[in-house]
């Protein structure tokens, strides 16, 4: 789902009557170009890139550091 979209073109674009709100779209298809999920790296950074032969590399969280686990304490 994405958030950050031109939602005054979007509207233009598909002609989406004003009574309807675009809160989020969702990016359907299957890419051009060739993408590779990283592990992200001890600088912490999530920054996207692409190496010399056009590979677009996505570096992503693990879900060890995405999950947090709360316990109930019964004192």
């Amino acid at each position: 789902m994405c958030g950050s979209v031109n939602r005054v073109g979007l509207r233009k674009d598909l002609h989406i009557p004003r009574k309807f709100q675009i809160p989020l779209t969702i990016a359907l298809g299957k890419p051009k170009e060739k993408i590779v999920i990283e592990k992200v790296d001890s600088s912490g950074s999530i920054v996207y890139w692409r190496d010399k032969e056009k590979t677009h590399h996505v570096p992503k969280r693990s879900l060890d550091e995405l999950i947090v686990e709360f316990t109930q304490n019964k004192s």
